[in-house]
C-alpha cells in the first residue's frame, strides 16, 4: 500500500508575478511503498537513538522543542553548550563543518580578487561567531593566500565569547594565524538584529558601511527575526560588499539522491523528506540547538532593501550565487542538506526599491 510523504511550503506568496520556485511556495509531495516506509522509519529511529546516546555521552542536555523556541531559550542552549560546543558541532555535522567554514574563506578570497582588493585590508564581520570556529578556519585560508583582514567576531552569548577569547583566540595565535596589521581579529558582544542603534551599553554597534564582507555560518537559524537581522547587515555593509550565508536547507525532492545500497534510490525522495522531518530538523536543529528552519532566508534575503536618507540613495541585494548540497552524515547517509548564498550590496533605482518592497509585502514566511 502506497503512502504519501510531504514537506510543507517554505513561505506563502500572494503576488501575481512568479518569483519563487514551486518547491518554495507549494507542498512537496511524493509516494512510497508501505514496506519501505516502515523500513525507513526503523532506520531513522535507529539514527535518533544513536544521536541521543552519543550526545548524552558528551554531556549534552538536549531538550525537545514542540514550538519555535524564543531567543531566551536559544540563549540558554548556547550558554549550556559553550564548553563542549566545538566537538559537538563537529560530531553533529560528521566533521564536515570544517570545510564549510574554509569554503567561506575561499569566497572571501574570490571577492578580493574580483574587486582588486589584494593590496588593501578587508574589513570582515562574522555574525553569530559563537566560539570562533569559522574565524579560525577562515584565517587558515587568509594566511595561505596572504589576505590582509581586520575581522570582528560578533555573538550575543557571553559564555560562547568567553570560549572564543580563551580557547580559539589562543589557538589562532599559537598557529601563527594572526599577524599585527595584516591579520587581526577581536571577538565582541552584539545583537545581530540591531547593529547600528546604540542604546545598550553592554553591546557593540557599528557605523553604516563599515564592512567589506559579512559572513553568517550556521547562525541565522537561531535568530527569531532573521530578515530584520539581514537588513541590519545591509546597513553596515559597504557598497559592493558581500554577505555570505551558509546554513541548513530543507530537501528539494525533485533533486533525488543516489543513496547507499541499504536505502536504495527508488524512494530516495521520500527518504529525504522523512529524514528531514524525523531526524535532521527535530534533532540537529530544534532539539540540540533550538533552531528554526532557515530555508526561507535563501529566498527572501535578495528582496531586502533600504533608502539611505543622508545620501538619498536606494540600496538592495544582488544575488551573486546560490549553491545547494547534501552532506553525508553517519552511516554515509546524505541527510544534512545545506545551502550557501552570496549577496552583493548594490545601488538600485526607486522603481526597483518599490518592487522589492511590494514583493516582500506579499510574502508570509512559515516556521514549520
Amino acid at each position: 500500500m502506497k503512502r504519501t510523504v510531504e514537506l510543507n511550503p517554505i513561505l506563502s506568496y500572494k503576488g501575481t508575478t512568479k518569483i519563487f520556485p514551486s518547491f518554495v511556495t507549494g507542498k512537496q509531495i511524493t509516494t512510497i511503498g508501505g514496506v519501505h516506509y516502515f523500513y525507513y522509519r526503523f532506520l531513522l529511529g535507529l539514527i535518533r537513538f544513536i544521536f541521543r546516546y552519543r550526545l548524552k555521552a558528551f554531556g549534552s542536555s538536549y531538550k525537545r522543542h514542540d514550538t519555535v523556541p524564543e531567543n531566551k531559550e536559544v540563549e540558554k542552549i548556547y550558554a549550556r553548550e559553550a564548553k563542549t560546543y566545538e566537538y559537538k558541532h563537529h560530531l553533529t555535522t560528521n566533521f564536515r563543518d570544517t570545510w564549510w567554514r574554509r569554503q567561506v574563506g575561499l569566497e572571501v578570497m574570490s571577492y578580493i580578487r574580483a574587486h582588486n582588493k589584494k593590496s588593501s585590508t578587508v574589513n570582515l564581520l562574522d555574525i553569530g561567531t559563537g566560539i570562533g570556529l569559522s574565524m579560525e578556519e577562515m584565517f587558515c585560508v587568509f594566511k595561505l593566500f596572504d589576505i590582509h583582514v581586520n575581522a570582528v567576531g560578533l555573538d550575543y552569548n557571553e559564555k560562547m565569547l568567553k570560549e572564543a577569547n580563551s580557547v580559539i583566540l589562543s589557538r589562532m595565535k599559537e598557529n601563527s594565524l594572526l599577524k599585527k596589521d595584516v591579520r587581526e581579529i577581536r571577538f565582541t558582544r552584539g545583537d545581530a538584529r540591531n547593529l547600528t542603534d546604540g542604546k545598550d551599553g553592554s553591546l557593540e554597534y557599528f557605523s553604516k558601511e563599515s564592512f567589506d564582507v559579512i559572513t553568517i555560518m550556521f547562525g541565522i537559524g537561531g535568530v527569531d527575526y532573521p530578515l530584520e537581522a539581514i537588513k541590519e547587515q545591509l546597513l553596515v555593509l559597504k557598497r559592493d560588499g558581500i554577505l555570505i550565508v551558509t546554513d541548513m536547507h530543507r530537501p528539494i525532492l525533485e533533486l533525488s539522491e543516489k543513496w547507499p545500497w541499504f536505502i536504495g534510490s527508488k524512494y530516495g525522495a521520500a527518504f529525504s523528506a522523512m529524514a528531514w522531518e524525523h531526524a535532521t530538523k527535530p534533532l540537529a536543529l530544534a532539539m540540540l540547538w533550538g533552531w528554526r528552519d532557515p530555508s526561507l532566508v535563501f529566498y527572501l534575503s535578495p528582496l531586502l532593501s533600504h533608502y539611505d536618507e543622508d545620501k538619498r540613495v536606494y540600496y538592495g541585494f544582488e544575488q551573486v550565487s546560490l549553491s545547494l548540497n547534501n552532506e553525508f552524515w553517519w552511516f554515509n547517509v546524505p541527510v544534512v542538506p545545506t545551502a550557501k548564498i552570496v549577496l552583493k550590496k548594490i545601488e538600485i533605482s526607486k522603481e526597483e526599491f518599490k518592487d522589492k518592497q511590494e514583493q516582500l509585502h506579499n510574502t508570509t514566511y512559515l516556521w514549520n
